[in-house]
């Protein structure tokens, strides 16, 4: 049980990290205009996403053959928990897609919104909020509740932002190309804040499941 908590805390930092790496990713790329080495910093940060998505894959390979194979959890709570591994996975996954997605583009647009970093930093909040609740679902459910609550308000932020830079970029400033491309980064972001959203959302699940 107790190795089986580590990991679970060991996934969380990896996500938070990846997401917490992409939204500098993102800083960046909005002001590459000014910063001649903007690409070769979106590229290591890209790589270091790109090993915190294999870190992982290496804990959630441990935790469905260590510990929940092994019967750490009563069944129902091993269902939970595997289930709530998967949606995290997802997470990181998604975080993994958009700074793909990024700099797979050789010409980056020489105007971007500068809501993107807004954004980004919305999507990061929404999975430190997650960490949070994620960290006191053994500890304190109304805790774990409530931080998963501001995830989902979070999302709500973000999303209607989205809705924003979607209305900027289809204008003249943007080129139809660009105005495809940035819509692309908007949208991917906005996926990994779902993922997360869906996350905290069955993480209250479990909360009214084994509160008391």
């Amino acid at each position: 049980m107790k190795r089986g908590e580590e990991l679970f805390d060991q996934l969380a930092k990896e996500l938070q990290v990846a997401s917490a790496k992409l939204a500098d990713a993102i800083q960046t790329w909005t002001n590459h205009e000014n910063d001649t080495e903007a690409r070769n910093k979106i590229l290591q940060l890209k790589d270091e996403i790109i090993k915190a998505e294999r870190r992982c894959d290496e804990i959630k390979e441990e935790l469905i053959n260590s510990i929940f194979s092994k019967g750490a959890y009563l069944p129902q709570a091993t269902e939970d928990r595997h289930r709530l591994v998967h949606y995290m996975d997802k997470i990181v996954n998604r975080t993994e897609v958009v700074i793909r997605r990024l700099v797979a583009k050789q010409d980056f647009p020489k105007r971007i919104p500068h809501e993107m970093p807004i954004l980004a930093d919305k999507v990061h909040r929404c999975t430190d909020y997650l960490q949070d609740a994620l960290k006191f679902l053994d500890k304190d459910m109304d805790k774990a509740r409530n931080y998963a609550t501001k995830v989902d308000a979070m999302r709500e932020e973000a999303r209607d932002l989205d809705f924003h830079i979607f209305g900027r970029i289809h204008s003249p400033d943007y080129t139809p190309k660009d105005a495809a491309y940035l819509y692309t980064i908007s949208v991917s972001m906005i996926k990994v804040a779902e993922a997360a959203e869906q996350t905290a959302d069955y993480i209250q699940t479990m909360t009214v499941k084994y509160g008391h």
